[in-house]
């Protein structure tokens, strides 16, 4: 991931003082699917093979990737599409469909003591050196398979489904930790790559549960040191229903 420095004045505690920050640097990509332009899209320079492949799957275009390839600021895409495609911009700027995602099926659960730990995977040395990175993780068999960082939140959610994708990981056995906001934009991302259980740490909105709901995934938000909050499907948090009794 690039990143540059630059000057700064920082005031603190009634004082001036003159800084040198590591500043996160944005770039801009062509996605094409097919060699057909689809869409050019913000992001950070790093894991674009897997920022295409999952763009495509998260999107609901298609259902699987024949072969990606990335040409300086061209990011290449081969696969079948197998779904509609109605893009529409997100609050944050991200592009996803505006299709109903797919419904998600897996017998996949997770303790709370995995979901703290996933939270904290989440967290990284660029991130708290810049402040300005978002960041998901993907965990397959309790472990992380990878953490991936981005200026957009959405861009991280594909880079790692994207990895799973290149690396045929199942994806219903998957488990999804994010930084940001859980919008129906992200929400729908992650059910149409079929993934069952999203972390986040941040908060969700009232169409980003319904989504989750409808499409059967367990979406858990404020995630912070020894808490969270379950909003859908609290079926695959092991311990909760039986402490509900």
């Amino acid at each position: 991931m690039r990143l540059e420095q630059y000057t700064g004045i920082l005031y603190k505690n009634g004082e001036y003082s003159d800084i040198r920050d590591q500043i996160v640097c944005e770039d801009t990509f062509t996605l094409h699917l097919n060699n057909t332009p689809l869409l050019t899209m913000v992001a950070s320079d790093d894991h674009l093979r897997e920022l295409g492949a999952g763009f495509i799957i998260c999107s609901g275009i298609s259902d699987c990737i024949n072969s990606v390839t990335v040409c300086d600021t061209d990011i290449f895409v081969d696969a079948p599409v197998t779904g509609e495609y109605q893009a529409t911009l997100e609050s944050s700027g991200g592009c996803s469909n505006r299709v109903p995602p797919h419904p998600v099926h897996s017998n996949q659960r997770v303790t709370p003591e995995k979901v703290l730990a996933i939270r904290s995977a989440i967290d990284s040395d660029a991130w708290l050196k810049t402040g300005a990175l978002h960041a998901s993780v993907l965990f397959y068999n309790g472990e992380m398979a990878i953490r991936c960082e981005d200026i957009g939140r959405h861009n991280t959610v594909d880079k790692v489904v994207g990895h799973a994708i290149l690396n045929k990981l199942p994806l219903s056995h998957c488990i999804i930790g994010c930084t940001g906001r859980q919008p129906s934009g992200m929400v729908g991302k992650v059910a149409n790559a079929g993934i069952p259980i999203i972390i986040s740490r941040a908060a969700s909105t009232d169409q980003g549960i319904a989504t989750a709901d409808a499409a059967g995934i367990t979406l858990i938000c404020f995630t912070r040191e020894g808490r969270f909050t379950v909003y859908t499907h609290p079926e695959r948090v092991i311990g909760l229903a039986e402490s509900r009794r």
